[in-house]
């Protein structure tokens, strides 16, 4: 049953954080192979694109670290 209260309060505690939109999943979609794979060539071509994800994806980890790190 311990468990079980466990599961329950991550999922009560995760519906409390709000939607986030990365640009770095967006741009890993949309410069995807069929496989699964980056076609590489093409994520060159969205340089300024990339840089501008990545710097949101670390802010992003910045504000949910203090989270991450609660035991």
């Amino acid at each position: 049953m311990a468990e079980t209260e466990d599961i329950l309060k991550v999922v009560r505690a995760l519906e409390k954080v709000p939607e986030t939109y990365l640009l770095l999943v967006e741009l890993a979609r949309d410069t995807g192979t069929g496989d699964g794979l980056l076609d590489i060539d093409r994520v060159c071509g969205f340089q300024k694109e990339v840089n501008l994800a990545v710097s949101w994806a670390v802010g992003y980890t910045k504000g949910t670290d203090p989270a991450r790190q609660a035991r």
